[in-house]
């Protein structure tokens, strides 16, 4: 079955709603006399019949209220005629303070007149009609009753929007709606009642919708597992192929510490991705490029020596921090110190990009993300190492290696404000929504504009250039805004979609991570910016947002605003890979890859707790403030359950990669579960200065440690207690080649783990430790819950909400399959003659990053 939405409008009786010279109350009783006419000629002899030819290609008569032409819902379903088999709703306004212009009759007789033509004639398309009522202009009522009535209908293959009359923002509430509930939906434009035709926004894209999205988060062994299973809609060319799979392949050699290049590109993950557990590389990455301009500097200067090896103490340590800061002290003390100054490698030790490293390390042991500054700053560094030509030659967008902080900002200019009515210039001033800065996961983010103005001598160029210059005068320190840069682009009131495609896309930079329409203006134009921005999005990764265009409810900031889908029934990758992350632990990944789907947005909001409640860190949405838990439930007495769902993932986990990974991850679960502990006599963060407030809380986990150590030394129990486990753990992630260690095979680091705290007496029997990784989580498991850190196994853990998530997902899932495909483009792979790949280049991806 197909189903046909469509807003209720004046236009529909063939009354002109935009004369000028009726007033309200006028419109009003020309609505109620063509209602009451319409409902005189159903109750006649011939019934809807006379009423269809009515509202058919009407010529009004002279002094007549009627306008020429079709009613746009009765042409829109001549249009449709191919089977019978629509369900059409109607969705008519009801405001909770009755309006003298509420659309909700027009509705009901509309709804009347297509049952009695279907009644009447079976080959009619519409099998039923029936209305929807809207409690007002808000799109947010619009999503509320489509979606309820979604919820109780049968599965729709199929939905189409009428496009051309009726109120825009009810119209886009609606497209919303479909797109959340998984529809595959097309528009059928009535604006021109000569040409009705059927449209398609995302038709003729010739690159996987979510391949972009993949590549904009460097999922590259996720995308090269989905393109392996044939689950991409448009599969990957050869060239694609090969530089997805060398990216992946890099990744997992950095975790492995396999070469400089391979670390820079984990560190290029930790960067963009915002996702702690990632940052683990950069210790290493500062010693591998270390290790590399040395080896380039004893070919110029054969005495030059190893500076770090140098100032190691013979049983290993200090720490990196450590080792630097006894260089520096060496310096006019020791020859070969002062021999090494000049040399890069030593230059590089005391660059500002191994003192922002360290600043992201010291992070990464408490699962925190790169502050902003940090990570532009190492950002503009891995953008040294980019060759941009390899990915666009082979026509997908670049990976990033910057975190995204800049929303792309897309409206059309109107004329002269109305009094009281702020220009949309003046609104994005005043501050993006909080739903936007969540998602980019940034307190200030840059506004860039594309304002399109029509050159018409009407005022729309004026207005344009106006509120670019307000866009222009970012910084507002009362804003969430960072630097504001705007264009103008002028088109015609029939624009080009291509140009209009054109001028977004080339606004794009490598910081951009959210597009947002502002959907004002005409019907022809808005449709021609919408379809523009779904693509443009499409292609490089981006979501969405639409902003409601309903007055907001408080202050100015518009709120209301909701994240499509790049594809709506093209979502099945996002979701198997949300779904492999969250078994991963890439949860901040899995997050943002639901809120990219058409997943119910609950969903995505689960995942996002578990993943700020996994990390020890209060959530942006504010839920555990709001919620009046203590800092100890969610820290300390949580970490039982964080480690039970790290030992949960290694089931899962085959590659010694990813297990090396988990390991890291655990121990890095508990020391951030014990730093987020703040007393009340600790100081405040100190504004800018995030280095100053992560110290303060490894001190935390130093105190903790020491405790262990104690305990160990005072006890000499012969068996290893709890203590003793999560020393070993905490070992053992310092023993893992992305950190301090050489050994790939993350069995055997624990067992050199082991052999490390027996002789330094903290092991009291090697033969009761554990000696491979998945023992050690056991009885790291085992460990919290008897030191008092939760209990494990409970119904309401981080485990069963992470599989909870996942079922969630799984009936997505299972509901997408249940839909026939649609392909949005004809490309597939493309084949040379007799149906072989074709010879395409292959285009090599750049060692760095």
């Amino acid at each position: 079955m197909r189903l046909l939405v469509h807003v209720a409008g004046e236009a529909d009786l063939l009354l002109d709603s935009q004369d000028p010279r009726s007033s309200k109350v006028a419109r009003v009783e020309q609505v109620r006399r063509r209602r009451t006419e319409i409902e005189a000629l159903l109750d006649g002899p011939e019934g809807a019949g006379a009423v269809r030819r009515m509202l058919i290609n009407e010529t009004p008569q002279a002094g007549s209220a009627s306008i020429p032409g079709t009613s746009p819902v009765l042409g829109a379903l001549d249009t449709l005629a191919t089977r019978p088999d629509l369900t059409v709703v109607i969705l008519g306004t009801s405001q909770s303070q009755p309006g003298p212009l509420d659309t909700l009759p027009i509705a009901q007789t509309l709804a009347n007149v297509l049952n009695g033509i279907g009644s009447a004639d079976r080959s009619y398309p519409v099998r039923q009609a029936t209305v929807l009522s809207v409690a007002g202009l808000a799109e947010a009522f619009v999503i509320d009753a489509l979606t309820e009535y979604l919820g109780k209908m049968p599965q729709y293959e199929q939905a189409l929007v009428t496009w051309g009359s009726g109120a825009t923002m009810l119209t886009l509430g609606a497209l919303t709606a479909l797109s959340r509930a998984g529809l595959p939906w097309q528009l059928v434009l009535t604006s021109d009642p000569t040409a009705y035709q059927v449209v398609d926004p995302l038709e003729q894209l010739d690159i996987d919708p979510v391949a972009g999205v993949f590549i904009r988060w460097r999922m590259f062994a996720t995308l090269d597992d989905l393109d392996r299973t044939g689950q991409l809609v448009v599969q990957l060319s050869d060239a694609q192929r090969d530089l997805v799979r060398q990216a992946a392949k890099r990744r997992r050699d950095g975790l492995e510490a396999a070469d400089c290049a391979s670390v820079r590109a984990v560190l290029a993950d930790a960067v963009v991705r915002r996702d702690g557990t990632a940052s683990l590389a950069v210790r290493r990455y500062i010693t591998s490029r270390y290790e590399d301009l040395l080896r380039n500097d004893q070919n110029l200067y054969p005495e030059a020596k190893d500076l770090l090896h140098k100032y190691e103490k013979p049983g290993g340590g200090p720490p990196l921090g450590g080792k630097l800061s006894r260089i520096r002290e060496a310096v006019g003390c020791d020859p070969v110190v002062d021999e090494a100054v000049g040399l890069s490698s030593y230059k590089w030790l005391f660059s500002d990009e191994v003192a922002t490293l360290q600043r992201i390390g010291i992070g990464s042991h408490n699962l925190c993300p790169p502050s902003p500054n940090d990570a532009r700053l190492i950002g503009d560094y891995l953008s040294r190492y980019i060759e941009e030509t390899s990915w666009r030659l082979a026509e997908l967008p670049e990976p990033p290696v910057t975190p995204a902080d800049t929303t792309l900002v897309v409206w059309p200019a109107g004329t002269a404000s109305h009094p009281g009515v702020r220009s949309v210039g003046e609104q994005v001033a005043d501050g993006l929504p909080t739903t936007i800065t969540d998602f980019l996961g940034v307190e200030q983010a840059r506004v860039h504009a594309v304002i399109f103005g029509v050159d018409d001598g009407e005022g729309s160029r004026e207005c344009a250039e106006q509120d670019a210059a307000l866009i222009r005068g970012f910084p507002d320190k009362d804003a969430n805004t960072g630097d504001g840069e705007a264009w103008v682009e002028l088109i015609d009131p029939n624009p080009d979609p291509a140009a209009i495609e054109q001028a977004i896309e080339r606004r794009l930079t490598r910081e951009t991570g959210a597009l947002l329409l502002v959907p004002t203006g005409k019907k022809p134009i808005v449709l021609a910016l919408l379809g523009a921005m779904r693509r443009v999005g499409a292609r490089n990764g981006l979501p969405l947002f639409v902003r409601q265009n309903a007055t907001p409810k408080s202050g100015n900031v518009y709120a209301a605003v909701h994240l499509w889908p790049a594809l709506t029934e093209g979502d099945r990758p996002l979701l198997n890979a949300a779904k492999g992350a969250l078994r991963a632990l890439e949860l901040d990944v899995a997050w943002r890859l639901l809120a990219a789907s058409a997943i119910d947005p609950a969903v995505t909001n689960q995942a996002r707790q578990l993943a700020d409640t996994f990390a020890s860190r209060r959530s942006p949405t504010g839920v555990l403030e709001k919620s009046g838990v203590d800092q100890e439930t969610w820290t300390t007495k949580l970490i039982t359950q964080r480690l039970e769902v790290v030992e949960a993932a290694l089931a899962h986990a085959a590659a010694p990669a990813d297990r090396i990974r988990l390991l890291v991850l655990a121990a890095d679960a508990v020391e951030a579960s014990i730093a987020a502990v703040q007393t009340q006599k600790r100081r405040r963060p100190i504004a800018g200065r995030d280095d100053v407030t992560r110290r303060r809380q490894n001190g935390n986990f130093g105190k903790f440690k020491n405790q262990l150590r104690d305990e160990v030394e005072r006890a000499g129990e012969p068996e290893v207690g709890s203590a003793q486990i999560l020393l070993l753990l905490n070992q053992a992630r310092n023993r893992a080649p992305i950190t301090h260690g050489t050994t790939n095979d993350p069995d055997a680091v624990v067992r050199e783990a082991v052999g490390h705290q027996a002789k330094k007496g903290l092991l009291s029997a090697t033969d009761l430790a554990p000696r491979d990784l998945a023992t050690l989580l056991r009885r790291s498991v085992a460990a919290a819950a008897e030191r008092g850190f939760g209990d494990p196994g409970r119904a309401d853990s981080l485990l069963r909400l992470q599989e909870k998530i996942i079922g969630d997902i799984g009936q997505a899932l299972a509901q997408r399959d249940a839909m026939p495909n649609r392909v949005p483009s004809a490309r597939t792979a493309p084949t040379a003659e007799g149906g072989a790949p074709s010879p395409n280049p292959v285009h090599h991806c750049p060692d760095l990053p």
